[in-house]
């Protein structure tokens, strides 16, 4: 896809890579059996190292980490020398650990760094158990950016999709048949009498995968929240990017990108916003929207486009992930308006928006072989004079 026309020197480009399993060994992941050997460690930091060498990005957002010191030696060593994290991976035993957090490396100044806590009065509005906490933490570290000033850089790794559901089994009942001798009265099992662990499978994924969706769904909605409040206080532009383990398009994460054109007349109303215009009330909710990076580039080729500046086409959308055959968008970069060139309050546009799939379509082994089961997505942002 061919990106807007416009010098680098200004620039700021803003990366999420999911680093898949970024542990140093003699540790393990999840299993003692998931230990990298020294080569194949090697071999995953230097595909890290060549890609972010290449990619030259000036914010980076990671998620699947387990090891930080190694990766912040990393890039340092690519001129990202300012490093955050918020959390630690949980030890399960010895030398094995489970839930990888997320970090943030930058090429400029980080002035603060905190995590992102759900509010206890909206988790308990929402039904929610007292105990509800994100999956993984937030980290929302605040930014010296070049000609924009202080920015808010939020990095996410949503709840999975995967289910995670163990219901107990039924109590043992035992087999009218077992005892019996065989003959001709003898009526053998039907098939419903041998389905209990199919049954109960299926069951446990169906109810397991629907729970996932609900986590990840109030995780969007809180964090959104979250952002809200944060904005209102500092008025800092916002950069929102991670694994959302999810399309934008679907449901669950409607939170993210809710528009004032969808809220209900009466609802306004009731917030005491009705005696506003049409245009008032747009401009008052579009401080707070969070846009898809990659919309945002389309649609400033389009502009481009209609000016004769450029030819446009719009491509299908590259996935970030495959599951066998299978695309999805799962990985996004959402900005808010002071990156949308169509905003009165805009400070940047978006020129450029890459997939860097490569290792994923066209995988070499000595090359990609340890890399990632994810595409990193790159923004540019050009600095409007």
């Amino acid at each position: 896809m061919a990106a807007v026309p416009h010098t680098r020197a200004a620039n700021i480009k803003i990366a999420s890579i999911n680093l898949f399993n970024f542990i140093e060994p003699p540790l393990a992941y999840y299993d003692f059996e998931n230990i990298y050997s020294h080569g194949q460690w090697q071999k995953k930091c230097q595909w890290l190292s060549e890609f972010l060498a290449h990619r030259q990005p000036d914010i980076v957002g990671f998620q699947e980490v387990f090891s930080p010191e190694p990766l912040k030696r990393i890039t340092s060593e690519q001129g990202l020398v300012h490093f955050a994290i918020v959390d630690e991976p949980t030890l399960i035993s010895d030398y094995i650990y489970r839930s990888p957090v997320v970090s943030l490396a930058s090429r400029y100044p980080i002035v603060e760094v905190s995590s992102v806590e759900p509010d206890a009065r909206l988790v308990a509005a929402m039904g929610l158990s007292i105990e509800f906490a994100f999956s993984r933490k937030v980290l929302r570290a605040t930014i010296e950016v070049p000609q924009i000033g202080l920015c808010d850089h939020y990095v996410v790794h949503f709840k999975s999709k995967r289910a995670g559901l163990a219901l107990e089994p039924k109590p043992f009942e035992p087999n009218p048949f077992e005892h019996q001798p065989l003959g001709v009265d003898h009526v053998a099992p039907t098939a419903s009498m041998k389905l209990h662990s199919e049954t109960q499978l299926l069951t446990e994924q169906a109810l397991g995968r629907w729970a996932s969706t609900m986590q990840r769904g109030a995780e969007a909605a809180l964090l959104f929240n979250g952002i809200l409040v944060r904005r209102q206080e500092s008025k800092h532009p916002v950069i929102l990017m991670g694994d959302f383990n999810d399309s934008l398009t679907m449901g669950a994460l409607d939170a993210l990108t809710i528009q004032g054109e969808s809220i209900h007349s009466n609802d306004i109303k009731a917030a005491g916003l009705g005696h506003l215009s049409d245009a008032a009330l747009a401009a008052v909710f579009a401080q707070y929207q969070l846009k898809d990076a990659y919309e945002l580039f389309i649609e400033a080729n389009l502009r481009d486009s209609l000016t004769g500046n450029t030819a446009y086409h719009r491509e299908h959308r590259a996935a970030t992930h495959y599951y066998g055959p299978k695309g999805s968008v799962l990985d996004y970069i959402l900005l808010s308006s002071e990156f949308d060139a169509s905003h009165s309050r805009s400070l940047a546009q978006v020129i450029d928006y890459q997939t860097c799939d490569r290792h994923l379509v066209r995988p070499e082994y000595e090359r990609d072989a340890y890399s990632t089961d994810h595409a990193p997505v790159i923004v540019e942002l050009a600095l409007r004079s």
